[in-house]
């Protein structure tokens, strides 16, 4: 790993206190990002902004308990994305790989925060239509390969308190992703509802014409099944147009940067050793051709 760079996100007016960190460090890149912005929209955008073949996106608290160049150099070779796991996980997790099936990510509470990602599928991943989750927990895709590395057995707690308020953020975020499935069965009800109210009217006059009723009984169930059906088409118009909405529609994460501040230019470093420099004046000109004469 010749070349690296570290990149910390951190709120523009917090940015000042990282002074002392980008003098003492190298290929150092502090972005900075704008007060109150999501913790997942923090990594989303950091994951846009990083570059390099292998792209580590991390948490402090977690990196005792996690070998970093080990998984580095196993989603390089693998080219496989490689996510730290906990050896314990929680009573929810049925019920969250369930509520995460029904959004598309394989989903386990075991997953941590830090995961090293191949250049090829971190932009997959960041062009998904919710990146947030997909960044969290890859997608249920076999095309993305996931690679699970256990952490040690002595590793800290993590904060539990910041940890609820992420972890029902990401409870919220996949039932929010779950919506085309579920339109698609609101769609599916909304069917079975026009066909129920078209079958209780040819019912309501088959009575009607056969059998002695009570007076207002036919006046009273047509009005019922024209309202189911109404109902039926308005839902069912409502679903398709909001799944249409949801293909269409997707956020971007890079306008949450603000301002960008390094230590070192890595790209200059790069071309600088890698391109060679060819003196004008010690050139050597090449004669034509034998009976080519220029004109």
């Amino acid at each position: 790993f010749r070349y690296w760079e570290l990149l910390l996100v951190a709120d523009a007016d917090a940015a000042p206190g990282f002074s002392p960190l980008m003098g003492s460090l190298p290929n150092v890149r502090l972005l900075k990002v704008r007060h109150g912005a999501p913790f997942y929209r923090r990594r989303a955008a950091a994951a846009s902004e990083a570059i390099g073949d292998v792209v580590v996106l991390a948490s402090v608290e977690e990196l005792p308990s996690l070998d970093v160049v080990v998984m580095i150099a196993a989603a390089e070779s693998a080219g496989s994305i490689v996510i730290g796991r906990r050896r314990h996980g929680s009573l929810l997790n049925p019920a969250l790989r369930a509520l995460g099936g029904g959004a598309g990510f394989r989903v386990d509470v075991r997953d941590m925060l830090t995961a090293a990602y191949p250049r090829t599928l971190l932009n997959r991943l960041l062009a998904h239509p919710d990146r947030l989750l997909a960044l969290r927990f890859p997608p249920a895709d076999h095309s993305i390969p996931v690679l699970w590395r256990d952490a040690k057995s002595g590793a800290a707690p993590r904060r539990q308190l910041q940890e609820v308020g992420r972890r029902f953020n990401l409870i919220q975020r996949l039932m929010v992703s779950s919506a085309p499935r579920v339109l698609s069965l609101v769609s599916v009800l909304s069917v079975l509802v026009i066909l129920s109210s078209l079958a209780f009217s040819a019912y309501a006059v088959v009575v009607w014409l056969t059998m002695p009723t009570q007076p207002g009984w036919f006046t009273t169930s047509i009005v019922l099944s024209l309202t189911a059906f109404f109902l039926g088409c308005a839902i069912l118009g409502l679903s398709m147009g909001l799944q249409k909405v949801i293909e269409l529609l997707s956020g971007e994460v890079n306008e949450d940067i603000v301002d960008e501040q390094a230590s070192g230019d890595l790209f200059g470093q790069v071309m600088q050793e890698l391109n060679v420099e060819i003196d004008a004046d010690r050139a050597v000109a090449i004669p034509a051709p034998a009976g080519r004469s220029d004109s």
